[in-house]
């Protein structure tokens, strides 16, 4: 998993590019080396009063406040992101973006500094910067690795103010901005190589770039055995399915939990952190009606213990790369790229003149643990979940409930030709969701308490194999 964003603001143009841990400076940067004017020396009067400084540990309370607010930043955005065919796959990192505009917010001003917290989510929040930078370490210590980076125009002057409270909450090391390969090749190393010529080219008027750069390498906890892997059917909708790769496992511990519309399921990874897949029920709804009520933190808080069962995951990689200027614009962040107060940056005026996002996800087979049958073979006993139709994930951080990366996926396999669905019957809408039996089977609430599922036409990620008299097994039948 990878990630990189960026702002860029004229006259001082601003970079930011998912996260990683990094510190260098190999040649001096001149910056404006005066004493920390009034509105920093308030800044830490007020961290000080409150507690917040001197290496204090945050609350697992105060740290899922903060993973809240990156939450509802990274679902706002993810509404506003278009997909469909042309464009099928979303995938945002709101932990990345969120580090991003906060570095921004610490030299904003006035009207401005109230404008980024607000759509940060973070007003009300009592020492917002220092627990959202004490995720970073705390992070770094699973399979994630954060880096922020500081790019400075030789001559540029930045208040000494800004400089130092990026590298005191963000870990934003500076640099000189030298050129566009230097820059590009420090996002590769910062990704594992994952994200390479991020940046075509560096316009001349571009004197300062805030980079954060973002991989994760995930371990499931229970592997998939990659000779169980094999050719299935993925869904796009009614009338169209794809051939994907799908990992397979007969017994697989899972916590699964199904509401009136949403199958919900955790896939946990060594680390502290867990695959969260958010999939319509067959017949009510798709995963655009989905998302403006979706609420990761409260499904996950919400899930079951593990059982064992039978899963079937795609194998997908997936690559997105998205200017972000104009969501953030439709989320109210407009003025940002028009005559924001970035004064606590420095003097001179700046303004945001992009927002540049890429992201590139993988699910393989690797992880830490052997599975406990390396064969899939039909079991009539088992419950079954199957991922093979659109869905909704979130890479979470298990403490703080931080999605570190959210997406939409319609198509794994956005490169194949759709094929027609043959089955006429793969039309049918199942309404009859599975219910818990004498035997402690998972049961499914069927109150009807959301009108605007339950009127949803079975769109994008409704679609299911027909089960006749069969019963329904997350999206595939059992006997």
């Amino acid at each position: 998993w990878f990630s990189l964003s960026t702002l860029i603001p004229r006259f001082c143009q601003l970079s930011l590019h998912g996260p990683h841990c990094s510190f260098s400076c190999p040649t001096p940067v001149v910056v404006d080396a005066d004493a920390p004017g009034p509105r920093q020396e308030e800044q830490r009067e007020e961290g000080e009063a409150q507690g917040c400084g001197g290496g204090r540990a945050f609350s697992p309370a105060a740290q899922r406040a903060v993973g809240g607010a990156i939450e509802r930043l990274g679902v706002q955005l993810l509404e506003k992101l278009p997909f469909g065919p042309q464009q099928p796959n979303v995938i945002v990192s709101p932990l990345s973006l969120a580090l991003a505009l906060a570095q921004l917010a610490l030299g904003a001003r006035n009207e401005t500094e109230r404008l980024l917290l607000g759509g940060l989510h973070a007003h009300g929040l009592t020492c917002y910067h220092h627990v959202l930078g004490g995720l970073i370490p705390q992070l770094s210590n699973t399979s994630l690795e954060v880096a922020t980076r500081t790019y400075l125009r030789p001559g540029f002057e930045v208040k000494l103010s800004f400089m130092e409270e990026s590298l005191a909450r963000y870990r934003a090391s500076p640099a000189p901005l030298l050129s566009v390969e230097e820059v590009n090749q420090w996002v590769e190393n910062a990704t594992s190589g994952h994200i390479a010529n991020f940046l075509e080219s560096i316009p001349h008027d571009v004197v300062l770039m805030l980079i954060n750069a973002m991989y994760f390498k995930g371990e499931w906890q229970t592997r998939f055995d990659a000779q169980a892997t094999s050719k299935s059917i993925f869904y796009l909708d009614n009338q169209n399915s794809v051939w994907v790769d799908m990992m397979k496992s007969a017994q697989y511990p899972l916590r699964l939990m199904f509401e009136s519309q949403l199958q919900v399921a955790s896939f946990p990874f060594k680390g502290n952190t867990s695959f969260l897949v958010v999939m319509p029920l067959p017949g009510k709804g798709n995963v655009s009606s989905v998302l403006p009520k979706l609420n990761i933190s409260d499904l996950y808080t919400r899930l079951p213990q593990e059982e064992t069962m039978q899963v079937n995951l795609p194998k997908v990689k997936l690559q997105y790369r998205q200017d972000l200027q104009e969501a953030l614009t439709s989320m109210g962040l407009g003025s940002l790229f028009s005559g924001p107060d970035l004064s606590g940056i420095s003097d001179r005026p700046l303004k945001v003149t992009g927002v540049r996002h890429a992201s590139t996800v993988e699910l393989s087979e690797e992880g830490a643990e052997a599975s406990a049958t390396t064969v899939v073979t039909a079991l009539r006993s088992i419950f079954t979940f199957s991922v093979n139709s659109p869905f909704i994930f979130a890479l979470v951080d298990d403490t703080s409930l931080a999605p570190i990366f959210l997406g939409v996926v319609t198509n794994p396999a956005p490169d194949d030709a759709p094929m027609a669905n043959d089955d006429p019957r793969i039309n049918s809408t199942l309404s009859d969701p599975p219910v818990k039996d004498s035997d402690g089977k998972v049961e499914v609430d069927n109150e009807q308490n959301d009108e605007a599922f339950n009127n949803s036409e079975p769109l994008q990620g409704s679609a299911a194999p027909p089960c006749g008299n069969q019963v329904l097994r997350g999206s595939t039948c059992s006997l």
